[in-house]
């Protein structure tokens, strides 16, 4: 959840907003004088020419975090959602980012990127029941998600994509569940996407042998395609398109060949860049 994608560059572009599923609360909802905030905001505003760099930044930071948290905490309380939105953790942060991205002009931005988690996959034990369980939990929270898109004439511009840092082994343990693995699948879905179909490559063989290159014990197979292969296309169709700025955003994006990765062709039909 750190890389740059999510969490920008220093002192390069705005800082990234985290909020809780729930919200934003008020800042100093019972301050002990009433001007509270305003006693802050001039004591951190107090530039001297003596003032040091670091107090500087601090000041400036927590500045800036008082003043963002209350223009998006006025403009999230007056957003509303018309899908009924499960009440479970990804769908209520699912419900929060469709609030927020109401918010967009007046935050002045054209394009956001949300980072949500779901979990409950780490199934060491009883692994079909749980996936049943966590499965519905997602499909429900999706389907409000896409619904909501809809409705707000954002679906075409928006993408989703899943993915997990690791997979699981494909043969059991003795639990009835499965442990870590390494290769595993990944979804997308969004309005601009050219979904309906599986790309990669599908294992013929799940056996470890010295015939086998990708098969390694209990069912854990090697990646055929690197991390990179989704996040191409999908950067482009962002609006990342030269072979500079792509290899700031994927620094690893060189070391593969381009047979094993998939271009904003590839990925998603034929529209303009996105621009919500």
């Amino acid at each position: 959840g750190q890389q740059i994608l999510l969490t920008g560059e220093a002192g390069q572009g705005p800082s990234q907003f985290i909020l809780s599923s729930s919200g934003l609360s008020d800042f100093n909802a019972d301050p002990s004088i009433g001007d509270m905030n305003d006693v802050i905001m001039s004591l951190n505003n107090a530039t001297t020419p003596d003032s040091g760099f670091f107090a500087e930044t601090w000041s400036s930071k927590l500045s800036e975090a008082m003043m963002k948290q209350e223009q998006l905490k006025t403009e999230v309380d007056n957003t509303s959602v018309t899908a009924a939105f499960p009440d479970s953790g990804i769908g209520r942060q699912l419900q929060m980012v469709s609030r927020i991205m109401q918010t967009r002009q007046a935050r002045g931005v054209k394009r956001d990127i949300f980072y949500v988690t779901d979990g409950g996959y780490d199934t060491h034990a009883d692994v079909d029941i749980n996936l049943v369980e966590n499965f519905a939990t997602i499909d429900a929270a999706l389907n409000a998600f896409v619904s909501e898109m809809k409705t707000l004439n954002l679906w075409d511009s928006t993408t989703v994509v899943q993915f997990s840092e690791f997979a699981r082994t494909l043969d059991p343990n003795t639990g009835d569940g499965s442990d870590h693995g390494w290769g595993g699948i990944h979804f997308m879905l969004g309005g601009s996407v050219n979904g309906g179909k599986v790309l990669g490559s599908y294992p013929d063989d799940f056996v470890q042998s010295p015939t086998n290159p990708i098969a390694l014990s209990r069912g854990r197979m090697i990646p055929t395609h690197p991390w990179d292969a989704m996040w191409l296309g999908t950067a482009e169709w962002f609006g990342i398109k030269t072979q500079a700025d792509l290899n700031k955003v994927l620094p690893m994006l060189k070391n593969f060949d381009p047979s094993l990765l998939y271009a904003e062709s590839d990925l998603f039909v034929a529209s303009e860049t996105a621009t919500a």
